[in-house]
C-alpha cells in the first residue's frame, strides 16, 4: 500500500532548505554533535523526499494533489463516515441548512451543490478568503438500518501541515470538526439532544 503524504509542498522546500543548512553547517569542522546535526538534516531531506513526517502519521494527516476545486493546487484532507438512524430524507433536509454544515464557527458557508437525498456540497468563506470546501454523500445503510453519511472536506491549512497540527491541537481543525459534526447530527436526529463531549472517533455503527 503506498504510503500517504501529509506534508505539503511547502513544508517539504522548507524541509530541505532546513535539512541541507544542517548538513552544510556540519561539514565545516565535524564533530560528534555537528554529526548529529548532519543526521538529523538527512532525515529532514528524506522526509521532504517521502512527503511523510513519521510523527505527524497518529494525526491522520492526509495531503491530497487533486482537489475538488480548481482554485487551489493542493489540499489536505478530511473523510469520516457515519451511519445515522433516521430515514434519507430526514437526515438531508437536517444538513441542507447550513449552519448544520461542517465548518468553523466564524465562516460563511455557500451550498454550491445539492442533489435532494444523495448529496451536498458547500465551501466555508471567510471574507475572500475560501477556508475549506467539502461534500456529503448519503446513502441508505444496508438491512434498512438508516442512512450512512459520508463527509469530505478539503482544505489549505495556515502554516501548511505544521499549521494543521496546532490547529488540531486547539480543537480548530476540520480532522475534529467534521466527525463532531457527524455526531452532533446523529444525537440531534436519534434522540433529540446534542452530545456533551467532543474528540470521540466516529464510525459506522
Amino acid at each position: 500500500m503506498p504510503r500517504k503524504l501529509n506534508l505539503m509542498r511547502t513544508d517539504r522546500v522548507g524541509y530541505v532548505v532546513g535539512g541541507l543548512a544542517l548538513i552544510a553547517w556540519a561539514a565545516r569542522r565535524p564533530s560528534w554533535p555537528k554529526a548529529a546535526a548532519a543526521g538529523f538534516g538527512a532525515w529532514l531531506v528524506y522526509q521532504a523526499y517521502t512527503g511523510s513526517n513519521p510523527m505527524f502519521r497518529p494525526l491522520g494527516l492526509q495531503v491530497n494533489r487533486e482537489p475538488a476545486l480548481p482554485e487551489v493546487a493542493e489540499t489536505l484532507l478530511v473523510e469520516e463516515a457515519i451511519t445515522i438512524s433516521r430515514p434519507r430524507a430526514e437526515v438531508y433536509a437536517y444538513f441542507a441548512q447550513p449552519e448544520h454544515l461542517p465548518g468553523l464557527a466564524d465562516a460563511t458557508l455557500d451550498v454550491i451543490r445539492a442533489h435532494p437525498d444523495e448529496e451536498l456540497a458547500w465551501r466555508a468563506l471567510r471574507g475572500d478568503r475560501m477556508l475549506h470546501f467539502g461534500s456529503l454523500e448519503f446513502r441508505d445503510a444496508p438491512g434498512a438500518r438508516g442512512t450512512i453519511v459520508a463527509a469530505r472536506v478539503e482544505y489549505v491549512p495556515a502554516g501548511g501541515s505544521l499549521g494543521a497540527v496546532l490547529a488540531r491541537l486547539m480543537g480548530r481543525s476540520p480532522q475534529r470538526l467534521v466527525p463532531d459534526a457527524l455526531r452532533r447530527a446523529r444525537a440531534l436526529l436519534e434522540t433529540g439532544e446534542a452530545p456533551t463531549t467532543t474528540g470521540q472517533p466516529t464510525g459506522r455503527r
